[in-house]
């Protein structure tokens, strides 16, 4: 009976981590497929000649020591509690180091689990874009855009999924599935929908990197490949998209002219003002105060809320305080919550892994850092299931495996 579910596991228990791929943009708890992962992994694998390619791999010391970070905080943590709770939130950074970099999925599976994610984001929005006409036609409610579209997740959250898996499709889905017929009209098909409904979502960031990373990765594809009249082609019609996009539906727009508003403004900003861009840069303020009264080793993860709301009260931000806001920025959050060690071990997967994945030339990971490191900057995603389970999980597979290489040998075998 062991003898069968071990080769069962090891058959298919890439299925485990292609199932929390998947259900992703879908934001439901992935505790339970993480619990049967790794009691199957213990049971099972090769769990013993796992753990010594585990710490083959120079990140794991930084994934897991950023862990261990938020371990130590609980013993000098006043709120025993939240000092927990910080803890069992950071353990994807635990976890997932040990699962990916001590297994060893081969090309195809590794394709199926990078698949799985976009095949997650497009039923998603397939469902959010059902809804949203379901809702217009029969009850007389626009839930076209922002968090009244984005059903499942924050809006912020899932305009990053859909840009990240938008990177997948133009990088990837030509060689991993060349196999189908009218492949070229199913990536439009697909493209369109990520598109559109990284558009729907509304969030300021998502579009931003949407306008800027997407065009620049389609277009230096194109110009490796020699089509320099089809990248300005594309140009020009990527211009004329915007413009009849403004004029027809300007929702999204009208966010973007409110925060440069902000940000350009000579008028001081007020501080009961709970406006996204303006109480951003309020939170931004009193967050550099706390860090500068913590610098060495933060206030600890679990009290960064509690000081805060305390500073919101005290300098009367009373916007972000009725809102009970989190510092909207991870950099700044870990730096409060762990101080300058956790800091640089963030800027460590973060800033400088757009440098690594660079001299490395893999430049999904590069990507990935990339769209990472601006959403940093405006959310702090760490603290929320959402934000820390696709960062980790993505982030592990991206070191473990090379996908421009399997795709190199997805092709070769294909061929013989």
């Amino acid at each position: 009976m062991l003898a069968k579910l071990k080769s069962t596991y090891l058959k298919f228990g890439y299925n485990l981590p292609l199932l929390i791929a998947f259900f992703l943009p879908f934001g439901i708890n992935y505790a339970f497929f993480i619990f049967i992962w790794s009691i199957s992994f213990f049971s099972f694998d090769n769990f013993k000649q796992g753990f010594k390619t585990i710490f083959q791999n120079n990140w794991s010391f930084i994934l897991i020591g950023f862990f261990i970070l938020h371990v130590i905080g609980f013993f000098y943590s006043e709120n025993k509690s939240a000092a927990l709770s910080a803890i069992e939130i950071k353990l994807c950074f635990l976890a997932f180091p040990v699962l990916f970099f001590a297994s060893n999925y081969d090309n195809i599976q590794t394709k199926k689990i990078i698949i799985s994610f976009v095949s997650g984001c497009i039923l998603s929005s397939f469902l959010c874009i059902f809804r949203a006409f379901y809702l217009y036609l029969f009850e007389d409610v626009n839930a076209f855009f922002y968090s009244d579209f984005s059903y499942f997740i924050h809006p912020s959250y899932m305009a990053m999924y859909l840009v990240f898996a938008q990177l997948i499709v133009i990088l990837f889905y030509k060689k991993w599935l060349s196999h189908l017929s009218f492949l070229n009209l199913k990536i439009g098909f697909i493209s369109s929908i990520l598109l559109i409904c990284i558009f729907l979502c509304s969030s300021k960031m998502g579009l931003i990197t949407a306008l800027f990373i997407i065009p620049s990765t389609l277009g230096l594809q194109l110009f490796i490949k020699g089509y320099k009249k089809i990248i300005l082609g594309l140009f020009l019609a990527l211009l004329g998209g915007i413009t009849l996009t403004y004029k027809l539906l300007p929702t999204p727009f009208d966010r973007f002219k409110t925060a440069i508003n902000v940000t350009t403004s000579a008028k001081k900003i007020d501080k009961t003002d709970a406006e996204s861009t303006a109480v951003r840069i309020l939170i931004w303020k009193e967050s550099m105060k706390i860090i500068k009264k913590h610098i060495w080793f933060g206030v600890s993860p679990a009290n960064v809320n509690q000081e805060l709301l305390t500073s919101y009260q005290q300098n009367g931000l009373t916007g972000a305080l009725a809102k009970r806001l989190n510092a909207h920025n991870q950099f700044l959050e870990t730096f409060i919550g762990t101080g300058i060690i956790g800091f640089l071990l963030l800027l460590l997967i973060t800033l400088y892994l757009i440098v690594y994945s660079f001299i490395k030339k893999n430049y999904i990971l590069m990507l990935f850092s990339i769209l990472i490191s601006l959403n940093f900057m405006v959310e702090s995603m760490l603290q929320a299931q959402a934000g820390f389970t696709f960062f980790v999980f993505f982030l592990c597979i991206l070191l473990k495996y090379d996908l421009k290489e399997i795709s190199k040998n997805l092709i070769i075998k294909t061929n013989t």
